[in-house]
């Protein structure tokens, strides 16, 4: 939510220029993986603490959609590590058919529980050095790293339509 929000502002927009109700269609694809926040709820039910710890990714991408008001799609994408390039591809073509005029569009990669770095060393996905050398010589697994990010995205026309400040063009996904 603070990452669309800052998203939103660097862009320039306010809550007045997003607008309300019908004429707002920014959609929302938010690449996310990882699920294991709800394990710490299941630990402390053990421990006889009645607490539900939730990680839907639903919640992701219509938390951000909600709280903006925001009516376009609201999609969340799990794709392993493509996520967040998924997310955007999947905002792109959402804007080229028509079904919203904008849209925020990234990925968050949060390493929450241990659990996660159990999975990872079960199947022999991680670095056995810690170092991470993608396709590189040497390289035996991956370095999980932590992150989120997000853009907003325009078709071309209508960005310099609003006179959006334009810090990249996609020509293709």
């Amino acid at each position: 939510l603070q990452t669309a929000w800052a998203t939103l502002e660097d862009a320039g927009y306010t809550r007045e220029r997003l607008g309300t109700g019908k004429g707002n269609d920014i959609g929302v694809f938010a690449g996310v993986m990882w699920s294991d926040y709800q394990l710490f709820g299941l630990e402390e039910q053990l421990k006889g603490n009645p607490v539900v710890a939730g990680s839907w990714f639903s919640s992701v991408a219509n938390r951000v959609s909600y709280f903006l008001n925001l009516q376009g799609p609201s999609v969340p994408v799990d794709t392993a590590c493509s996520s967040s390039l998924y997310a955007i591809h999947l905002a792109c073509e959402s804007i080229k058919r028509g079904e919203c005029s904008a849209a925020i569009a990234g990925g968050v990669n949060a390493s929450l529980h241990p659990s996660k770095y159990l999975k990872l060393s079960e199947l022999q996905m991680l670095s056995t050095d810690g170092r991470c050398r993608t396709f590189g010589k040497g390289g035996d697994g991956y370095v999980p790293g932590e992150g989120v990010g997000a853009v907003l995205l325009k078709s071309l026309k209508r960005a310099l339509a609003d006179g959006d400040t334009i810090h990249a063009v996609i020509k293709s996904t």
